[in-house]
């Protein structure tokens, strides 16, 4: 059975405002943690991946401290030119001017930074348990060129490889400012339920990663980003980067918000804004 004192909340070393967490070091380039995860601990990585492309995912975006915009904790996608979904436990106790979102560019010293006018934290969220983990933030202007990416409207049983995106350390223990991303397959609910018996919620979460051998997946600071499917070409968003025990641990998937489980809530929000 799975130590709870190690299931980890995705969220960077620079915590959002309201949220507790162990600080490790930051460098400039944003809240990256220059040492390996230990239990408790909170730090940044995308982990077996390689540098994502510019124009590679358009709709990336990161979350930061507005006092201090060079400090970005989570990740998060735009699905509008002024929307962005991210992970509530990103945003749970923060007031609109508590963040900004940094946009338009894979090196992240080169994004440029936009204001948050609001801030949805899903209704049904549970800080305990993790269920409903998405939160969705309104921008106070529109994002000029903005390509967002579709959420995905179903839940499907199996959506084959995955790929997820994420600003900082990477396995050789490094912190680039580039964009990295990574391809993961999807796991099965029953075998995501094996792997977390009392945990995992297949109401609201799907799971993703290298069961039998690890080596992939996302990790802390990684939280809010999205895990997609480009089948065909056509991008879909089918999570929402969330938690897991340790990262890229065989045996230990990581665990996202099921956005197509979701849809519905989801668009409910949306259709208001």
């Amino acid at each position: 059975m799975n130590d709870d004192s190690r299931k980890l909340i995705r969220i960077g070393a620079f915590a959002a405002a309201g949220l507790t967490a162990t600080v490790l070091a930051a460098t400039s380039t944003g809240a990256f943690a220059e040492e390996e995860p230990s239990q408790g601990d909170f730090s940044t990585q995308i982990i077996g991946g390689e540098p994502a492309a510019e124009g590679q995912y358009p709709w990336m975006v990161a979350l930061a401290d507005a006092a201090d915009p060079s400090y970005n904790y989570c990740g998060g996608s735009l699905v509008d030119d002024d929307v962005v979904l991210t992970a509530a436990h990103c945003t749970a106790d923060s007031a609109p001017g508590d963040v900004v979102v940094r946009h338009g560019s894979v090196d992240i010293t080169a994004t440029q930074v936009h204001e948050v006018a609001d801030i949805h934290v899903a209704e049904g969220y549970d800080e305990t348990t993790t269920v409903q983990d998405w939160s969705l933030l309104k921008l106070a202007e529109p994002i000029p060129g903005a390509e967002p990416i579709t959420l995905a409207a179903e839940d499907r049983a199996d959506w084959g490889t995955l790929e997820i995106a994420g600003w900082g350390i990477s396995d050789d223990g490094q912190a680039p400012t580039g964009l990295r991303y990574a391809q993961v397959p999807h796991v099965s609910d029953e075998d995501c339920a094996e792997a977390y018996p009392s945990e995992f919620d297949a109401e609201s979460m799907l799971c993703a990663g290298d069961l039998a051998n690890g080596g992939v997946d996302s990790c802390q600071g990684d939280s809010g980003g999205p895990l997609m499917s480009l089948e065909g070409g056509r991008a879909a968003q089918v999570g929402v980067v969330s938690w897991g025990y340790g990262c890229a641990e065989p045996g230990n998937p990581g665990v996202y918000t099921n956005v197509g489980a979701l849809a519905d809530d989801i668009d409910a929000v949306l259709s208001t804004w």
